[in-house]
Order: structure tokens, then C-alpha cells, then sequence
């Protein structure tokens, strides 16, 4: 039983661990034309590039980021759908009050987790400041 806890817990874990990612992800994306864009820059910089090379280089970065993010957007899609199906899976074992504590226990984690980043986010930024008024 004791097994059996451990791994719901670990999983439920990885479940949550997505989900924070999910959060995170306000940033602005890097599109693969973007990616391209600035590693031809860089080059062009570093190395001198003609205007024939920067174009070469440029449609090679953009192939190669383009399959990167087709890849990481199935992977992804897989791992949803893993999640899914061990939830659907969870839930069968588990009695009706079990789901509801489970669930209760979910969102504990999930609160405590937005409160620590929140802390964390307004430590950071009066740090930023700290160190900025030394320079």
C-alpha cells in the first residue's frame, strides 16, 4: 500500500511539475525564425559572414529549429496524453473520498507552490534593485 502511495505521489508530482511549466511559459516564445535569426547574427558578427553565407546559414539554423520545436511539440503532446491516461487510471483505483482528499492535497501543493514562487519573484526583483543601485 505504502508502494502504492509513493508512486501515486510521484506521479501526481510530475503532473503538477507540467503544470507549473505550463505557468512559466508568459515569457515570450522563441519561434524557430527567431532562434535562426539570432544565431546568424551572432555568426555574421564573429566570423564575418557574406550576404550569400548569412543566407545559407540562416535557412540551415531555421530547418534545424523548425524540427527541434516539432519535436519538443510531440514530445509534449505524448506526455499530456501519458498524464491523462495515468489520471484516468488513478482515479479508477481510488474511492469517491479518496479522489476528494487527493484532490484537496493537489491544490495544497499547487497553493504553496504559487506562494513560494510569488515570494520568491519579489525577492528577486528588490535584489535586482539592490545590486543595481551598487553599480
Amino acid at each position: 500500500m505504502k508502494k502504492l502511495l509513493l508512486i501515486i505521489a510521484a506521479l501526481s508530482f510530475l503532473n503538477l511539475s507540467a503544470e507549473a511549466q505550463q505557468e512559466r511559459k508568459t515569457r515570450e516564445k522563441m519561434t524557430p525564425e527567431k532562434v535562426a535569426e539570432k544565431i546568424t547574427e551572432r555568426m555574421t558578427k564573429e566570423l564575418d559572414l557574406s550576404e550569400e553565407q548569412k543566407k545559407e546559414v540562416y535557412a540551415l539554423h531555421l530547418e534545424s529549429a523548425s524540427k527541434r520545436a516539432e519535436e519538443v511539440k510531440a514530445q509534449r503532446e505524448k506526455m499530456i496524453a501519458n498524464q491523462k491516461a495515468q489520471q484516468e487510471k488513478l482515479e479508477a483505483i481510488l474511492s469517491p473520498e479518496q479522489k476528494t482528499a487527493w484532490e484537496g492535497k493537489k491544490s495544497e501543493v499547487r497553493e504553496k507552490r504559487n506562494q513560494s514562487r510569488e515570494g520568491k519573484k519579489k525577492f528577486d526583483r528588490k535584489d535586482r534593485r539592490q545590486n543595481n543601485n551598487r553599480g
